[in-house]
């Protein structure tokens, strides 16, 4: 037993080294965007009273779709799909300024009724009273499928003074506990009329960084928690919850550019010079994908195996278990249980429409984002190639974006009317995109700058820039979530006009 528990901590550093190497890199990379960014100077606000931008939020439904619907209704919808052009090509938003600029709301909510203090102080909540509807967003976030894009659209509309998004995608158990306790008291005090202001939350379920509690813990705890939220307050607010599917081949790819590539690259260069014999990470994509089994499924269940996905397939202190090999069909069988219970299930190549529903349900007014086409490694990838290989690897993948594709239709349809008319709002809405340098507004770019931004802590301090603090919030910090993993620093929100030289 002191040998395999020499073993396991010899892997654990490995994998770890791994990850902080990649987040390194990622980090470098998205903060050189962000400072890249250009601005949108404030003009004269645009009222929008298309149906595009208003979503309605609406009870919970859960589409009828069984998992192991035909993949005839992925073809059958794809000519009304084709080039929407939802995400980049890495599934990922490209800077942060968007979060801060590429953003506008639908009637200005009074986000005035926030006060502040001096010395950069978090200020109490205001009372006013408000029309919208007492609500918790929760999305389960997998690698590569468009979460990063969710994740700068959730942290806009907290800059729009809408939305709190107070907890990391990695959170901690203390974390998670922390903001359900907190909207639950917010909730009650609401209906029970001692709370004027109705909380709004959405939360993003990761894990890898800075915790990966909450991913591995989803099904068991952080999910059946929403669940009774959703019991509890069913005549009251609306709790909902998402996730996001992608074509296998797409995800593989763009993971493999995103996690993989660089290291295999170094690996050969190292191996042509003679420095290194070890090939850790093998020769090619394909050999990596081939060793990969469905990880999109994996990292749903958060698994033993998951960690594993990321680190070099031929390290010797790699040890894969045989559960690591193929989905049991137990698991499967609680993939099919776990997916079956969200309320809107939908694909990245979709994802467009999976916005206007989740918008619809969730109440969530504002669904322009920023495009970007960056993945320059995934457009290298010989896609027809890719699928050949995986293939036999990714039949639990397939099977789970077959359903996501058919459980997005059986919501639009509910929520919608029709696929058809549906399409004619989603047309209109891509229709109005911009594109702006290198930059693709997609449902139109905004003439107005918002009024708050979340900037370091240390420098509101420094500077003695005011906090703020919204009033349908139900932790003290209220978001910034996208801009603290790109700085790696606590962030406060404060007014824009107060922090011009920041």
């Amino acid at each position: 037993s002191a040998r395999w528990f020499t073993a396991f901590r010899a892997a654990a550093a490995l994998v770890l080294a791994v990850l902080v190497v990649v987040s390194a890199h990622r980090w470098r990379a998205e903060r050189q965007s962000f400072d890249d960014g250009d601005s949108v100077e404030p003009s004269s606000r645009t009222q929008i009273t298309s149906t595009v931008f208003v979503a309605k939020p609406e009870l919970v439904w859960r589409a009828p779709v069984a998992l192991d619907v035909a993949e005839q209704s992925i073809h059958e919808s794809s000519n009304a799909r084709d080039d929407a052009g939802a995400t980049s090509a890495d599934g990922s938003v490209e800077t942060a300024r968007e979060l801060e600029t590429a953003s506008a709301s639908v009637g200005e909510r009074d986000a005035t009724a926030a006060t502040t203090t001096s010395n950069a102080t978090t200020t109490t909540t205001a009372t006013a009273k408000s029309d919208d509807p007492c609500a918790l967003h929760l999305f389960r976030h997998v690698s590569k499928t468009g979460g990063t894009t969710v994740r700068f659209w959730f942290d806009r509309q907290t800059v729009l003074g809408e939305w709190e998004y107070p907890i990391p995608y990695g959170a901690s158990r203390e974390e998670w506990e922390a903001l359900k306790t907190a909207w639950t008291d917010a909730a009650r005090a609401y209906v029970n009329g001692t709370r004027a202001v109705p909380p709004r939350t959405l939360v993003e379920v990761r894990g890898h960084y800075p915790n990966s509690w909450n991913a591995q813990n989803f099904a068991n705890v952080v999910f059946e928690d929403v669940l009774a939220m959703k019991e509890e307050f069913a005549d009251s607010c609306s709790v909902t919850t998402s996730y996001l599917v992608r074509k296998p081949v797409d995800q593989y790819a763009s993971y493999y550019a995103y996690y993989v590539h660089d290291g295999m690259e170094e690996e050969i260069k190292k191996e042509q010079a003679g420095e290194s014999t070890k090939n850790v990470w093998g020769r090619s994509l394909h050999e990596w994908a081939a060793t990969k089994q469905d990880m999109q499924t994996r990292e749903l269940l958060w698994e033993e195996c998951v960690h594993h996905l990321r680190a070099p397939t031929y390290e010797k202190n790699d040890k894969w278990t045989k559960d690591c090999i193929t989905v049991s069909d137990e698991k499967w069988a609680r993939v099919e249980a776990l997916v079956g219970q969200f309320d809107v299930v939908g694909t990245t190549e979709r994802f467009n429409e999976f916005l206007h529903v989740v918008g619809k349900i969730a109440g969530v007014r504002d669904l322009r984002y920023v495009f970007s086409n960056t993945g320059t490694n995934v457009d290298k990838v010989d896609k027809e190639a890719l699928e050949v290989t995986i293939k036999n690897v990714t039949t639990r993948d397939a099977a789970l974006y077959a359903y996501a594709d058919a459980a997005l239709n059986s919501a639009i349809e509910h929520h919608f009317g029709s696929l058809q008319t549906f399409r004619r709002v989603v047309d209109s809405y891509e229709a109005a995109t911009v594109k702006h340098g290198t930059r693709h507004y997609i449902g139109g770019k905004p003439d107005f700058t918002p009024k708050y931004k979340w900037v370091k802590a240390e420098d509101a301090k420094l500077q003695d820039v005011p906090t703020v603090q919204l009033p349908m919030w139900v932790m003290p910090d209220g978001g910034g979530q996208a801009k603290a993993y790109m700085v790696q620093e606590k962030v406060v929100l404060v007014e824009r006009e107060k922090a011009k030289a920041m």
